[in-house]
């Protein structure tokens, strides 16, 4: 589905544990990754600008077994004071169809936080981002994290509202499937639907199938789930439950206003999902 993959990296203790997770992207039919590192600059910032030449050596050293292993890799170093809309500049630059970043934030002792670069990323972003979860370990600090990738695409998860804005999410995950062991379809029934249509299950089930006939037609095993309570936590759970290697979720929900919004839902994964999550805007087609 994917060819060009665009991989952001802060060079912080997180940047290995980020490299040790493209693997991945190789059964996603991604053949060319972009190693990017954005400087930031601007007031009281920009202390790394002019670098450049130590951040390359750094860069190039983690490409390295990349390129052994078959991937065709390029290194990109930027300044800029926004890193999130340079790094969206880049993946055009490079003619990039995925953007890949991770979820460390600034604040690791008592979770894992979706950091303010990527939380603008996934916002701005007209193609699809994937979040890398990384996790602290015992140390619980900055310094010390891991990465929380499986390896491969075992187990697919795609969540779904049934909206317009989720049907990018669905084509992909029906474009993923060959590639996948299994393919668990979720839809989260909440009150609120419930009480505005009495039918409402019954019609969510046939959702459910008919998204399951498209995804099987493409190669893919798949499984309904159809959860009660609410979205981001019943679709963290299951995926926790099942150990669904990646989430495909779409960027907007049924109360998107505007071309640039994450929906509540798939902004609430993000920050809990403890997983790999594949964010689809609207606008993307499967190709």
């Amino acid at each position: 589905m994917f060819t060009t993959a665009l991989v952001a990296l802060d060079l912080s203790p997180a940047g290995q544990p980020m490299l040790d997770c493209l693997g991945d992207l190789r059964e996603m039919g991604v053949a060319r990754i972009v190693l990017t590192h954005v400087v930031r600059i601007g007031y009281a910032q920009g202390a790394g600008y002019g670098k450049q030449e130590e951040y390359a050596a750094w860069l190039e050293g983690r490409a390295a077994p990349l390129r052994d292993a078959g991937l065709d890799i390029e290194i990109d170093i930027r300044a800029a004071g926004e890193p999130a809309k340079e790094i969206l500049r880049a993946a055009v630059d490079h003619r990039a169809d995925l953007v890949v970043i991770g979820s460390r934030g600034q604040n690791m002792v008592s979770g894992l936080f979706l950091g303010s670069t990527a939380r603008d990323v996934i916002r701005l972003a007209r193609l699809p981002v994937r979040l890398e979860w990384l996790e602290a370990t015992q140390e619980g600090t900055a310094a010390h994290c891991e990465r929380v990738c499986h390896g491969g695409l075992k187990r697919l998860m795609l969540a779904t509202d049934f909206s317009l804005h989720a049907s990018a999410a669905e084509a992909a995950a029906a474009r993923l499937a060959a590639h996948a062991g299994t393919v668990d379809l979720v839809h989260v029934l909440t009150a609120a639907e419930s009480a505005r249509y009495t039918r409402w299950p019954v019609m969510a089930r046939a959702a459910l199938r008919s998204i399951g006939h498209e995804v099987e037609a493409a190669g893919g095993k798949t499984e309904e789930h159809l959860p009660q309570g609410m979205p981001s936590q019943e679709i963290a759970r299951i995926a926790a439950d099942l150990e669904v290697n990646l989430i495909i979720t779409g960027k907007h929900g049924q109360n998107w206003m505007q071309s640039m919004v994450i929906g509540s839902t798939a902004a609430a994964l993000c920050e809990i999902a403890r997983r790999p999550v594949l964010v689809v805007p609207l606008n993307v087609r499967a190709t």
